[in-house]
């Protein structure tokens, strides 16, 4: 192949993949100023579901973007030919439907705690290719899946700690001040996770697949998965009684381009110059990002645990990668663990997008 002896600029790559996970981590902000009536309210233009809506544009956009691709490459005729089966339509699909969940838990809860429920997908997937593809996982890779999962029961608010020690509560039954119901955004957060843990071990199939056919076929079935979950809902087209001012459009538009072209084209930059493992350790710069933007911007309370939890969740999902970093190079596939982190299940499909910001 003539990419055979491609050298890859790791400056571009790294500046790349800044820039994307910025974008991504800003998607959360974006979301707030496109379905808040006051940006620094909690009143909703309509009701959660246009949280999902403003999923199907990012979507939309990364369909967009990959049909170009695909054109611009001159691959159509293997898009054709290329056999569509359920673990391509699914892997698609689930995306979708996880990120829908994604931005509405980002309009329930606080932005922490949204974006670090969604990045114990891994974790899922790890467990599913163990049971189900007989997957190996090393000891360290064991102690690494153990902080993401007591990460996720601290952030999620099932269990908690002050003066008194630690408290076992209920996922729905969580609160805060000017989060009545966060308990419920917690809960679609950590369904998000999930979902996108799945839609990661079904794209562990068909290797075979080009990347730019797969994306195409990714986000075509990724659009239909988030306006399904707008539809279901509301009971009908999103946006039929919701009427959206100029503001929350503009906000709209920037969450689309930038987390769609912009983002997406700098992910496929980024996937080029760089490493699947330095990719997946940057790649966790995008909580940092919601992070800070849910302290600073919205002043929105972070308690202990959903500190120490997401420190888990980033420690247990970069450790893997920074691992392999320090390996020999001899040894390179030694210290992998199958989608240990978001950017490696990817990698190893030889996939240059991430479903999260399709």
């Amino acid at each position: 192949m003539a990419n055979d002896d491609y050298q890859m600029n790791r400056r571009l790559g790294v500046a790349a993949v800044l820039v994307a996970t910025t974008g991504m981590g800003l998607s959360g902000l974006l979301t707030r100023g496109a379905t808040r009536v006051d940006f620094f309210g909690a009143e909703l233009v309509g009701g959660e579901s246009v949280g999902a809506f403003m999923t199907v544009g990012r979507m939309v956009m990364g369909l967009a973007l990959f049909v170009a691709l695909l054109l611009a490459t001159g691959k159509g005729g293997l898009f054709r030919r290329t056999r569509l089966t359920p673990a391509i339509a699914l892997g698609g699909l689930l995306s979708g439907v996880s990120f829908a969940f994604y931005m509405v838990a980002a309009l329930l809860t606080t932005l922490a705690n949204a974006v670090f429920l969604i990045y114990t997908g891994p974790l899922f997937c790890t467990l599913l290719a163990r049971v189900f593809r007989k997957e190996p996982i090393s000891r360290f890779q064991g102690m690494c899946l153990g902080a993401v999962f007591v990460g996720m029961l601290l952030t999620s608010g099932l269990v908690s700690f002050d003066e008194a020690g630690l408290t076992v509560g209920s996922l729905l039954g969580a609160a805060s001040e000017g989060y009545p119901l966060q308990g419920l955004g917690n809960a679609m957060g950590l369904l998000s996770g999930v979902l996108y843990g799945v839609s990661l071990f079904c794209n562990g199939y068909r290797k075979d697949c080009d990347s730019t056919v797969r994306g195409v076929w990714n986000f075509l079935f990724a659009s239909a998965g988030s306006l399904a979950v707008a539809v279901a809902m509301t009971g009908a087209w999103p946006l039929g009684e919701v009427a959206l001012a100029p503001v929350n459009w503009a906000f709209a538009v920037a969450l689309w381009v930038i987390c769609g072209p912009v983002g997406m084209g700098c992910l496929l930059v980024a996937g080029r110059n760089l490493p699947a493992v330095e990719y997946a350790t940057i790649s966790y710069w995008e909580c940092v990002v919601s992070l800070a933007a849910s302290a600073l911007v919205f002043a929105e309370p972070l308690s202990a645990a959903t500190l120490v939890g997401g420190a888990l969740i980033i420690a247990g999902g970069a450790l893997p990668a920074l691992s392999v970093l320090r390996a020999p190079a001899a040894q390179p596939d030694a210290a992998v663990a199958p989608a240990s982190t978001p950017a490696p299940a990817e990698a190893e499909l030889d996939l240059d997008f991430d479903p999260r910001g399709a």
